[in-house]
């Protein structure tokens, strides 16, 4: 998967999304996703087209467990071949569930 193909994923479920934090005017909404890398790793034996392998932390923010969109996201994943490993946990003070997972793309860094 590429980052392009990323993006164009989390926009096909019409929900609000953004890279990096939320911004103030969607983090109240009732589903989020934001994302960042963290990690890039460079693959040397690569040809010119990509030369990095950059993980993402895919952020989802719902005021319910296993959101249907949160659901559609893993799906549509699934159907690419890909199987992240999703974590959730819940915050009390904003009574929100927190899933996230780490998803590799290639990119040029």
């Amino acid at each position: 998967m590429t980052k392009t193909e990323l993006v164009e994923l989390i926009y096909s479920l019409k929900i609000p999304y953004n890279e990096g934090t939320p911004n103030d005017k969607v983090i109240e909404d009732p589903e989020i996703i934001y994302f960042w890398d963290y990690l890039w790793d460079d693959l040397t034996a690569s040809g010119k087209e990509y030369n990095t392998n950059v993980t993402y932390q895919i952020s989802f923010l719902a005021e319910i467990p296993r959101s249907p969109k949160l659901l559609e996201l893993k799906h549509k994943l699934n159907d690419l071949g890909l199987f992240p490993s999703i974590q959730h946990e819940y915050n009390p003070e904003t009574r929100r569930w927190h899933s996230f997972f780490a998803l590799e793309v290639l990119e040029n860094v």
